[in-house]
């Protein structure tokens, strides 16, 4: 019984690994920056930005995330507004995240990098990256043994790793695309029980998305904006979702979704004060997990500082 705790732990582990990683965000669109580092210092404002995620609401142990952010372009910092044909113009940010599932759980902290690139009177590109450290934990005290619950082998695990990302993201007044490669350096994490290591290993593994999207004017105060976003870590099947959001003088958001093969899902935000943005979502389950489980939930506060009297901090180029 000993060794197939030990199996059933790792493989909890390894499959966590295999498969989502990195947490899963259903308001990707809100703030896009904490999936592609190339976003940072894309607006004309610092955008703040705590979210938090609380997945297949009802199952004990069932994932949450927590996330905190903050980017903004240079010029600010400097006591100077950026300006729309800007040749040139660089980012900064910061993104910590954590994310819990039952007694297994990881962190993230990072600094970011963002280079943005004028090449035309309409469309930009720019580089970005993500660099620092990913904390993987177990935690006895959250197991529950069905059997033999003192089972000496078990214990408080605690790994870290330096963890860097990449992006790219080609964008206008309409039109928007990128790529980023989460988790660079696909390190595995060895499993140590008792100065015992197990094999075999878990891993990091390098995860993929692709987002793009347009904007369409319905008039003077409206708008919609259809997306897609694309996943993939390996060997994990590919995921995408797909759905669009209508946004009404940039102060009221609406929108739905459909993730495939696992949920659909419906999102609604509000702008307060010209700074204060608050922006809920819920995932209605659609596999096999529905039973048992109320949705997942997830709510995102913003907050956007430009140091200048501007009427309104509203996104040019995220959507």
């Amino acid at each position: 019984m000993r060794r197939a705790f030990i199996f059933y732990v790792v493989l909890i582990a390894v499959g966590i690994c295999y498969g989502q990683q990195n947490p899963q965000y259903t308001q990707y669109l809100q703030n896009p920056f904490v999936i592609n580092p190339a976003l940072t210092g894309l607006e004309d404002y610092m955008d703040i930005n705590a979210g938090f995620r609380n997945q297949w609401t009802g199952f004990e142990g069932a994932p949450r995330s927590y996330t905190i952010s903050v980017n903004t372009p240079l010029m600010l910092l400097q006591g100077q507004l950026p300006g729309r044909y800007d040749r040139h113009r660089t980012g900064l940010g910061l993104f910590a995240y954590t994310d819990e599932t039952g007694p297994i759980s990881r962190s993230g902290f990072y600094g970011s990098f963002g280079y943005h690139l004028r090449m035309s009177d309409d469309w930009r590109v720019s580089f970005g990256t993500f660099i620092g450290a990913t904390q993987f934990r177990f935690d006895e005290s959250q197991a529950f043994l069905v059997q033999n619950p003192n089972d000496v082998l078990v214990r408080n695990f605690s790994n870290f790793q330096f963890d860097t990302s990449i992006g790219v993201y080609f964008y206008s007044d309409y039109l928007f695309g990128g790529l980023s490669v989460n988790q660079l350096l696909d390190r595995e994490i060895p499993f140590d029980i008792t100065n015992n290591i197990l094999e075999p290993t878990g891993k990091i593994n390098r995860n993929f998305n692709f987002l793009a999207g347009t904007r369409f004017k319905i008039n003077k105060d409206s708008e919609i904006v259809p997306s897609v976003l694309i996943k993939y870590v390996d060997p994990a099947p590919l995921q995408w979702e797909i759905g669009g959001k209508y946004v009404y003088d940039n102060r009221f958001w609406a929108g739905a979704s459909y993730r495939n093969e696992e949920s659909i899902y419906a999102l609604v935000g509000f702008r307060f004060w010209e700074k204060v943005l608050l922006s809920y979502s819920y995932d209605y389950i659609l596999n096999e997990l529905q039973a048992g489980q109320s949705g997942s939930h997830e709510l995102i506060l913003g907050y956007r500082l430009d140091f200048g009297n501007k009427p309104c901090r509203c996104p040019r180029y995220s959507f």
